[in-house]
């Protein structure tokens, strides 16, 4: 039987040629092929050890071209400091093996630590362990640090490795992460698997080619491939004959659009039999990159290495700068201009080896960055493209004075306003500085520094959006409306029915001291936490880092608690970076046992998710998890949270200022054997903010009794709304929001 693979995009098919398929499933521990998540806590550019160990200054480096892959060098490492993570996926599910599945390189001797979690690469993270340097190996510098995920069971396939910087020890403050690598399984059974891009993958290159593993029994693939659902479903068309030959498992797309989404599927055919395969989408890049002035570098001339930047920028003083760059990038053009009236100017010309063709992958917009110093004289800056026949010279709008600013700013131009040279074939690039138009005769000179000059297509700028945009598209429609419905007539001012609660085993107060007002299991501080006014007299007020309210006594607290519980409080989040907050928790260990209670509330990216955990052991059944769709949930804002459990009944349950948040059954696992229990601090980190009237009960507490814990018997919850729909700022949603929206309806921001 001939073998080989059909390709359908957008409804047309493509057959290609099946050489000899190797199936990857070794289960051999591979580096990550894609960075999925990189959160820096403090948004000062990421750090770390270039490719010869270095760390001075400090060193900016880019967490995709380090950790993806094999590392650039033995001694490059990316420095984590509290609160930062990156989260790394890998081509196939993360399996068992012999020895360890996952094993981390840090560059340090000193105890550095991180919190290392395994996840799903959806939302979903099982928390490993703590890795410390030079915990193995006598302390040697590098450590290699390894987990066995062996007896784990996950209720998803594991797929990506998130660490977590807990410290600031060391040179390099932080966990300094070298190389990353997991034991990975592409063996995809009957139908394809591993898809590169990885489903979900953004910033995909517009020439990226597709490539899978394939399923066992195919005879040939057929792949679809489309901006829409409908052109990947089971009744999409496939019909017609390759036009090129092309390898097993990989397709060439030849060319894809900026910044946008694709679908692609692959069914493995062996006639009359077919496996249909798995949708997976990927999102392009938005911007064709011309100069980010990365590649340039100050080597010797000898150097076979060596790229020189005013061999590329040829005129004008423009040399390579290193302390000044936009955004986080490493690099910038520095420009020494000066000018004398109209007859002598400054200017740098780049010619491409190769013409570029400026109307490909949608491009719209071309963009460049610059930035000057206060000592600069005002001039004219320009940019000039020439196709070979003809010279375009495009003048700076903006006030002549902005390359005095020392800060970046953009300068966009609209190509559809080039329209008399040929952008399909641009052989060069200029930008100069010249007197002023309003000055001829003007003399003066200074320093502009030039970064990421690139191409976009239409995209949504933030000054152009509308409030009632809600969800930040730029386009008013059904989406809007939809986040609208969601908070359809809710309100601040909301009034409940109560009913008394029982006694709480133990009340927090926090007026002042940490004394248990309802016994004796008496708090004793931990850290310096201060207190500030609260939602009743005084609450509590932690760092996030070393404070805490340790409960000394809490093997005997607990052990009044037989099948069912309440946490009760009042918690006001602190506007901060910290978004890997436990509220409370008990009896951990890492990498030995999870916790048998814990709360957590805006961990990992903001809005955050919200955790609920309780039962012993610890496990996926006896956890409560969901997804923030407002930071107000638990952050700017004070709120009353009440996490309850019914282990008789299988119930867990959250109310937030009074409403149900969330529930679960199925959740039998026991409330036993506490011996431990803190507040403002554990599994996940510490929290930052305010706690106020902290309270445990030794059953699940109703909603009306709930709401009477919390509003001292009025039933009364008077509380800013603080949501997007709410587009009167009244604290309600009602018919004068969607009358604003109406009015902008089908409205659109996109630019140009």
């Amino acid at each position: 039987m001939e073998k080989g693979f059909l390709v359908s995009i957008a409804g047309v098919s493509l057959v290609f040629a099946l050489g000899g398929v190797v199936l990857a499933g070794d289960n051999a521990l591979d580096y990550p092929c894609y960075l999925l998540d990189a959160y820096d806590a403090d948004a000062s550019c990421w750090a770390g050890m270039d490719t010869d160990g270095r760390y001075e200054g400090p060193i900016r480096v880019v967490p995709e071209q380090w950790l993806v892959g094999p590392p650039p060098s033995e001694k490059s490492g990316v420095t984590l400091p509290p609160d930062h993570w990156i989260e790394l996926q890998f081509r196939g599910p993360i399996v068992d093996g012999p020895g360890d599945d996952i094993v981390l390189i840090e560059l340090g001797p000193v105890s550095e630590e991180a919190r290392i979690f395994i996840t799903d690469g959806a939302g979903r993270e099982y928390l490993l362990g703590l890795a410390t340097s030079g915990s193995v190996g006598g302390g040697v510098d590098p450590t290699e640090i390894g987990f066995d995920i062996s007896g784990i069971s996950l209720p998803f396939v594991p797929r990506a490795v998130r660490i977590l910087g807990v410290d600031t020890g060391g040179q390099a403050p932080g966990f300094d992460v070298a190389s990353v690598r997991a034991r990975i399984n592409t063996d995809c059974g009957e139908t394809a698997c591993s898809p590169m891009p990885v489903d979900g993958a953004r910033n995909v290159s517009t020439d990226a080619v597709l490539s899978w593993s394939p399923g066992h029994s195919a005879g040939k693939q057929v792949v679809y491939l489309g901006t829409d659902l409908g052109d990947v479903d089971a009744s999409a068309p496939a019909a017609s004959e390759a036009q090129q030959v092309q390898d097993a498992n990989t397709f060439d797309p030849g060319g894809l659009e900026l910044d946008m989404t694709y679908y692609w599927r692959v069914d493995e055919v062996n006639d009359p039999c077919t496996w249909q395969g798995d949708v997976w989408s990927f999102t392009t890049t938005d911007h064709l990159v011309v100069d980010d002035f990365e590649a340039y570098n100050t080597l010797s001339e000898n150097d076979p290495n060596s790229n020189w930047l005013h061999h590329t920028w040829i005129g004008g003083n423009a040399y390579l700068w290193t302390d000044w760059a936009h955004e986080c990038s490493k690099k910038s053009m520095a420009f020494d201009y000066w000018y004398y009236h109209t007859s002598i100017y400054s200017e740098a010309v780049r010619t491409f080896s190769v013409p570029q063709d400026w109307t490909e992958a949608g491009v719209k917009v071309l963009e460049l960055f610059f930035s000057g110093t206060a000592e600069n004289m005002t001039a004219q800056m320009y940019l000039a493209l020439h196709d070979g026949n003809t010279e375009k010279l495009v003048l700076y709008p903006g006030d002549a004075n902005d390359i005095r600013k020392e800060a970046w700013q953009s300068w966009r131009i609209e190509l559809q306003d080039l329209n008399d040279i040929d952008l399909s074939c641009i052989r060069s690039m200029a930008i100069g500085f010249s007197a002023e138009v309003t000055d001829p005769y003007g003399a003066g000179g200074g320093t502009v520094f030039l970064d990421d000059i690139g191409l976009y297509s239409s995209r949504c700028l933030e000054e152009n959006r509308l409030p009632v945009d809600l969800n930040a598209d730029c386009f008013v429609n059904s989406e809007d409306l939809d986040e609208m419905m969601r908070n359809w007539l809710d309100k601040g001012y909301n009034v409940y029915p109560v009913s008394p609660a029982s006694a709480p085993l133990a009340w927090y107060r926090f007026d002042g001291d940490a004394e248990d007002s309802a016994g004796a299991a008496h708090g004793q501080l931990r850290g310096s936490p201060t207190y500030a006014q609260g939602v009743y007299g005084q609450a509590i007020c932690l760092d996030g880092y070393k404070d805490a309210v340790e409960i000394p006594d809490a093997a005997n607290l607990f052990s009044r608690i037989r099948t069912g519980m309440t946490i009760a409080f009042w918690q006001r989040g602190a506007e901060s970076p910290h978004h890997t907050d436990t509220l409370c928790c008990s009896d951990y260990d890492y990498g030995i046992e999870g916790p048998a209670i814990a709360v957590n509330l805006g961990c990992w990216k903001s809005p955050g998710r919200y955790n609920w955990d309780c039962g012993r052991p610890w496990s996926f059944d006896g956890r409560l998890s969901g997804i923030h769709r407002y930071s107000s949930e638990w952050s700017g804002r004070w709120n009353h949270w009440a996490f309850t459990k019914d282990a008789g009944a299988g119930e867990m349950k959250i109310f937030l200022n009074g409403d149900l948040l969330d529930s679960r059954d199925g959740a039998h696992t026991p409330i036993s054997g506490i011996t431990s229990f803190e507040i403002g601090s554990g599994w996940y980190g510490g929290y930052d903010g305010l706690i106020d009237d902290f309270r445990i009960y030794d059953y699940a507490l109703s909603q009306p009794e709930i709401v009477h814990t919390a509003t001292g018997g009025t039933g009364i919850f008077d509380l800013p709304l603080l949501v997007p729909a709410d587009l009167n700022n009244d604290s309600q949603i009602d018919f004068s929001d969607f009358a604003r929206l109406a009015e902008h309806w089908l409205e659109a921001q996109i630019w140009p």
